[in-house]
């Protein structure tokens, strides 16, 4: 199904497994789209932000691809037309076009010989695709068979937003709970000095 220069092209072995997962599908005249972190090895690609690519019988590289960012920023809705950049047969690049500030998500479409594949792509802090060693983080890419509803996209920016905000709440708890330690040793002597205090005080009465 799939050729030796497929595997050695660049595509992640997540990809792979998730078309393999797919392929049922696909051999029934299927679409589907795959993001993929670029390769921090290739020179050209250096300036990418994900790539997009087509699977599918028959020429999915056909297919028409469009994207939008899709953004919340300062708690006001921002969207905005997306380039996407050919760099080999069916394999599109998406360079940051959106600004670093407030969440975003990219809201990818294929249509391709009467069938739909959509991808949503939630990235994570300066609008970046949060990957490790590579491969895209998990659940940060939704990919289903149809257009993508505004609910949808506005439901992950929510999402992306609490999740911040929680963020943020937890560190703010966490300093807050924390003494410095000039602080403990300031609040140690003056306890020190009021116990002395009270000693003295003690044994003036008595005598």
């Amino acid at each position: 199904m799939f050729s030796r220069a497929f595997i050695k092209s660049g595509a992640n072995w997540l990809t792979l497994i998730a078309v393999l997962a797919w392929g049922t599908s696909a051999l029934a005249g299927g679409f589907q789209l795959a993001i993929e972190a670029p390769p921090q090895s290739d020179p050209e690609l250096k300036n990418a932000a994900m790539l997009v690519r087509t699977f599918g019988c028959n020429q999915p590289s056909d297919a028409t691809v469009t994207a939008t960012a899709e953004g919340l920023v300062a708690g006001k809705r921002q969207s905005m037309k997306v380039d996407l950049v050919p760099t080999s047969k069916g394999v599109y690049a998406i360079n940051q076009q959106w600004p670093s500030e407030g969440h975003w998500v990219v809201a990818i479409t294929g249509l391709y010989g009467g069938h739909t594949s959509s991808a949503l792509v939630k990235l994570g802090p300066g609008g970046k695709l949060e990957v490790t060693n590579g491969v895209k983080k998990h659940k940060t890419v939704q990919v289903v068979g149809r257009k993508l509803s505004a609910e949808e996209i506005d439901a992950a920016l929510q999402t992306l937003a609490g999740n911040t905000a929680r963020a943020e709440l937890n560190t703010d708890s966490s300093a807050e709970s924390t003494f410095e330690p000039g602080g403990w040793i300031l609040a140690t002597a003056g306890a020190l000095f009021s116990l002395a205090g009270f000693v003295v005080i003690k044994r003036h009465i008595r005598g």
